[in-house]
């Protein structure tokens, strides 16, 4: 469940970088247009106006391309697309536009805030293509080879191949030991299928920013999305030390449960136990089953009554999305908006059931906040302000279906039912995220790893994580490339601190709304049912400046304070 990238990795990269210049806003350019411009920035109008001329077109091109290849799967579709982001490629390759971008930037000669921003948006647009071109197009042809076949992999058990949520039904409902191994095993042979081309692209990766002066690819990346790496890790250390305790707590009582469920002994369980592929979600083990409140119901009726009634129309978004199961079509989910101007859509592959209740509110939450960003921010501008702020919005609006208020007025759960329901709910939310704050410390750590030394045994390595982070027992053999079947490895690299992050975030600006705007008593019971205060409150400050603020000033303008892990503890951790 993850936003996909909609062009070249290296592109997408730095789309969404913060920068550490503070933009004043909108208002305070509308106030500089009355100045007259200096001979700098007229220079760099001149040559951001030529570049989105061009670019603009190749990103649209690029955007509807990759939107039909992941929903049809098809060879022309991933033909086009490739063109595109190859031509994308060449754009930011140019030598003489990036030396100048360079001095611009160096200078700082840009007096106008958003033209200021603009800039250096640009300059870590055309900094990887600095690198040789012809390792750019490499990479950019094996995540297109890599992509297809993960949309097309289909899990091949007992003679028939069966979908990623044929898997998930297995895996979560089934109580025969060998059925679930057989679905898992089935799902984890598309890593052997993209393993080689990992490693290709980890070469690439690395050989592409060394070129640049970087050590290798993960420390390109935390430059290029402005996150000093050892504060990164330090923030995760703090955040292992936080959840370790409550975590294995948590972690006993589902391996019991699950043990009951096989009928074996707790040191008999293996990672097809527990009811996911990669056990970054939580098992059913709660007293009342939530997959139960949804077998019957329209979710999409339900979403659409929940965003309107917060004042966020989703319509046009869902008009124009694609959102049930089809033959080629990407098994995953994301939201994307197509030309920065309005065709914003989604893509699900909907089931009556929880996980994609939780997966549509995530997605148009996505779509939401690239719905409302204000139309004069510009075309380069025109995005959220960091993966951190869209994964944080999407998470805490698909975490809202368990919460007590959305149950109440959103879902109307049987009111003989309610505390039940409600119990249930609260414990498998605040399970989800300790859960996924764990398998978050093994893929930020993995990766990392991987790129500093991607000789050493990495299906060794991917497993001893998983047992320190996840107290997960491996399979039979630990040697196995199970990394190469996430997705995000893969093709979406050095991605995943954004959710944790975003978690964060997320937990910040509902403590914010909750207490300042609603004033609701207890910020853990609301969702904001009603309120169309709350979704102002969205427009102006998280989704209305798109990228004209870093995700730290966004994080302190929007919330009054910097990103902190407090409010994420009080809500999950803190019983």
């Amino acid at each position: 469940m993850f936003r996909m990238i909609r062009v070249a990795m290296l592109v997408l990269a730095v789309a969404h970088c913060a920068v550490a210049q503070q933009s004043k806003g909108m208002e305070e350019k509308r106030e500089l247009d009355l100045i007259a411009p200096n001979s700098a920035e007229q220079e760099f109008t001149a040559i951001r106006d030529a570049y989105v001329e061009k670019y603009r077109p190749l990103f649209i091109t690029a955007a509807r391309a990759w939107w039909e290849a992941n929903t049809t799967g098809s060879d022309a579709a991933f033909d086009k697309k490739q063109r595109a982001e190859m031509a994308i490629v060449e754009l930011h390759s140019d030598r003489a536009t990036f030396a100048r971008l360079k001095e611009l930037k160096a200078d700082h000669l840009a007096a106008d805030p958003v033209l200021a921003r603009e800039l250096d948006v640009m300059y870590r647009a055309f900094l990887p293509g600095q690198a040789d071109p012809a390792v750019q197009k490499q990479i950019v042809e094996i995540e297109n080879q890599v992509e297809q076949i993960f949309n097309t992999h289909r899990s091949e058990v007992d003679a028939k191949a069966l979908t990623e949520n044929d898997v998930r039904e297995i895996l979560g409902g089934t109580r025969d030991m060998k059925k679930a191994q057989a679905a898992w095993m089935g799902y984890m042979a598309v890593g052997a299928k993209v393993e080689a081309k990992l490693a290709e692209l980890v070469r690439l990766r690395n050989r592409l920013a060394r070129e640049l002066g970087f050590r290798n690819f993960w420390a390109m990346s935390m430059v290029l999305s402005e996150i000093d790496g050892d504060d990164l890790i330090r923030l995760f250390d703090e955040l292992d030390a936080l959840t370790a305790g409550p975590f294995a707590d948590l972690k006993r009582g589902i391996d019991q449960a699950m043990a009951e469920r096989f009928g074996i002994a707790v040191d008999e369980l293996r990672p097809w136990c527990f009811g996911d592929l990669f056990f970054q979600e939580a098992p059913p083990t709660q007293a009342f089953d939530l997959d139960d409140l949804f077998k019957d119901r329209d979710l999409l009726a339900l979403t659409k009554a929940y965003y309107e009634s917060i004042g966020l129309e989703v319509d046009d978004i869902i008009a124009r999305s694609d959102l049930y199961e089809k033959p080629g079509k990407s098994p995953h989910a994301f939201s994307t908006d197509l030309d920065r101007a309005g065709d914003v859509r989604t893509l699900c592959n909907l089931k009556p059931n929880a996980y994609w209740m939780d997966t549509l509110l995530h997605e148009l939450g996505h779509a939401v906040y690239d719905k409302y960003i204000d139309q004069n921010v510009p075309f380069l501008l025109h995005e959220a302000s960091h993966s951190i702020t869209t994964e944080g919005f999407a998470m805490m609006l698909g975490s809202m279906c368990k919460n007590e208020e959305w149950l109440v007025k959103v879902a109307q759960i049987d009111p003989s039912k309610r505390d039940l329901i409600i119990e249930s709910a609260r414990d498998k939310l605040r399970a989800e995220k300790l859960i996924f704050s764990r398998w978050g410390q093994v893929i930020v750590r993995f990766e990392k790893a991987m790129y500093e030394d991607p000789d050493q045994d990495l299906g060794r390595l991917w497993w001893d994580l998983k047992a320190r982070y996840q107290r997960l027992p491996p399979p039979d053999s630990a040697s196995r490339p199970d990394y190469a079947a996430k997705m995000h490895v893969v093709a979406a690299p050095v991605y995943y601190h954004s959710y944790i992050m975003g978690d964060l975030f997320a937990c910040q600006v509902h403590q914010r709304i909750a207490s300042e705007v609603i004033g609701a008593s207890d910020p853990s019971r609301t969702c904001y049912f009603g309120r169309k205060d709350a979704g102002d409150y969205l427009k102006k400050y998280v989704f209305g400046p798109g990228n004209l603020y870093s995700w730290n000033e966004l994080t302190r303008r929007a919330t009054g304070e910097p990103l902190t892990a407090k409010y994420f503890a009080q809500q999950y951790v803190n019983k």
